[in-house]
């Protein structure tokens, strides 16, 4: 399952599920893209077997890149792509065809062929330096920050928002009514070169910390020329 909802951001309660699968012998098994890097999260406390996500959204990186944490009940796994690059020695490029036949310890065995990627793994290797530095704690206190404008305005036009704890500050989806016309509205908001994300009939907002408070001031002088 995703840690938040892909379309409107809502937060799911991680520990009690990981619990309950704990509970019945099921593995969990989360897909950290739509949070992880902006959101803190905790594989022990959460009791999550396999972490996996997408590099390109919170984490900075590249396009085709991914990482993933898998715990002790993956440790002897058979990975999905047989290649050379996850034995044992493969790093000694001096000797490729002396590999051994077993796979890298621990999550090794899992990576993908041709995981030495010179352009590609430094730019992801600088953005999590970057995400380490800020704190993903941090990033989320500064969207929410940002945002609390945005919910009072909200809130004081009577339009109903996910409560704070189950909200993620990040991304989060706005529900405005079916009197509004999502991708005239969206066409509105270009127009002012803000670019949001229409998910089912929802307003989708992805919010960063290279975002201030003009921008959601922008936000909300174009919703307020669009919810009549």
């Amino acid at each position: 399952m995703s840690s938040v909802h892909w379309m409107n951001g809502i937060k799911f309660d991680l520990e009690a599920i990981g619990k309950k699968c704990r509970s019945v012998g099921a593995k969990f098994i989360v897909d950290g893209t739509q949070s992880v890097g902006a959101l803190p999260m905790d594989v022990k406390r959460f009791h999550i077997d396999a972490l996996i996500c997408a590099s390109y959204k919170w984490m900075f990186g590249p396009y085709s890149l991914g990482l993933a944490y898998f715990g002790e009940s993956f440790k002897m796994g058979i990975p999905l792509e047989e290649s050379w690059m996850n034995r044992t020695n493969a790093r000694d490029f001096s000797s490729l065809t002396k590999y051994g036949s077993e796979y890298e310890p621990g999550a090794g065995r899992y990576n993908v062929g041709e995981s030495s990627n010179f352009i590609l793994t430094p730019m992801l290797i600088a953005g999590l330096k970057q995400i380490l530095a800020w704190g993903p704690e941090n990033i989320q206190t500064y969207c929410q920050s940002l945002t609390k404008p945005l919910f009072e305005f909200l809130k004081d036009r009577g339009i109903e928002t996910e409560s704070d704890a189950f909200r993620a500050y990040h991304l989060f989806g706005l529900s405005l009514g079916a009197s509004v016309d999502l991708e005239s509205l969206r066409s509105s908001l270009s127009d002012r070169n803000i670019y949001l994300s229409v998910r089912g009939q929802s307003l989708r907002i992805s919010v960063n910390v290279y975002n201030d408070e003009s921008d959601i001031n922008a936000l909300i002088e174009a919703l307020k020329e669009n919810l009549k």
